[in-house]
């Protein structure tokens, strides 16, 4: 009940006043994604690396947990989206949603809650190698789709996020930190990335809600072809047509809950088996298998939305796996004692 009442509800508040911002203020969540992806992350990871002292050894033996723990959901999630016979584009949004995890928004919060300081302590080191997969990896899957591979590749070093990586390291390692007053203004600025975030994944699930609602009412109105245009302006159209395939038009959102459903259990299952093969401390093991099995991340929508790889599918993807986590956190965290 403390995990609901401490870490779930807060969490929950953020995204619904997100909901609330783009139904009332019509912002353009693109524009918020871009400051989340070019400023605010970096910032948050750069203190992440700046702040741990944990060694370069033990960094490497938690990244290599991620690395295969993202490699074994990549494949189930391209054989998931092969069986739902999804094209290209779709099956790497499947992808990106079972491998982008929510180990900084809101595994860190758990982590404390359940471990301690020392449980806060692993959780960054955590979210440093997931952010490495995510600005590397995941970008070139969120690009791969519309645009030829070593298009992909060269997108992965336009994103702040690896070098946010490399240099915070790298300055830590040496003692060459920038001086105190600009690290307050980097500090300032990560803090500001966990509730816009949520606020980013609330205005994402507001679009996807009011969009249903439109296509809905103009399959019962049956409303002009230029009605049905302006209804969706500001969609991507090849993502207008992928959503709207299959029966009742609900490809996109079957596609999402199965890639969320991927994320939580999957993430659970191959993270408990590859840390067979891991010596860890007992609180460093704890933290890993929660944070494998953390929801879909709130950046996955913001890579997603940059790269037009269909953010409504992984919006949906979001939800899901968050909605699950309230029961399958608390379930893992009794499992752990």
């Amino acid at each position: 009940m403390a995990v609901i009442t401490t870490v779930i509800l807060p969490v929950f508040f953020v995204v619904a006043l997100g909901y609330l911002v783009r139904k009332f203020g019509k912002l353009d969540e693109r524009v918020i994604s871009r400051v989340q992806l070019y400023i605010l992350t970096p910032s948050l990871i750069f203190m992440a690396m700046a702040g741990t002292n944990a060694d370069n050894g033990l960094i490497m033996k938690v990244l290599l947990h991620v690395t295969l723990l993202s490699i074994l959901l990549y494949i189930a999630a391209q054989i998931f989206g092969g069986l739902r016979k999804a094209g290209s584009i779709e099956r790497n949004a499947i992808s990106m949603s079972a491998l982008f995890t929510n180990s900084g928004f809101y595994g860190i919060p758990v982590c404390m809650l359940a471990f301690g300081e020392q449980g806060v302590v692993y959780a960054a080191i955590y979210v440093v190698c997931s952010a490495a997969i995510q600005a590397t990896a995941g970008v070139y899957i969120a690009s791969a789709g519309n645009r030829k591979p070593l298009e992909a590749l060269a997108t992965v070093f336009k994103v702040p996020l690896v070098y946010a990586i490399i240099f915070g390291r790298l300055l830590s390692q040496t003692n060459m930190l920038p001086p105190e007053p600009f690290m307050k203004m980097i500090r300032l600025l990560g803090q500001a990335a966990i509730p816009l975030g949520l606020l980013l994944l609330g205005m994402q699930l507001q679009k996807i809600i009011s969009e249903r609602i439109s296509e809905r009412k103009g399959a019962e109105g049956t409303p002009k072809p230029s009605q049905a245009a302006g209804s969706r302006m500001g969609m991507d159209s090849s993502d207008e047509i992928a959503d709207r395939t299959g029966p009742g038009g609900n490809t996109a959102i079957l596609n999402g809950v199965g890639a969320g459903m991927l994320k939580i259990v999957g993430g659970f299952i191959f993270g408990l088996i590859l840390l067979r093969f891991f010596e860890f401390d007992p609180i460093l093991r704890n933290v890993i298998l929660v944070e494998s099995a953390m929801p879909t991340a709130v950046n996955a929508v913001v890579y997603a939305t940059e790269f037009d790889c269909r953010p409504r599918l992984v919006t949906v993807a979001i939800l899901t796996s968050t909605l699950v986590s309230i029961i399958s956190i608390t379930l893992i965290l009794n499992y752990l004692g």
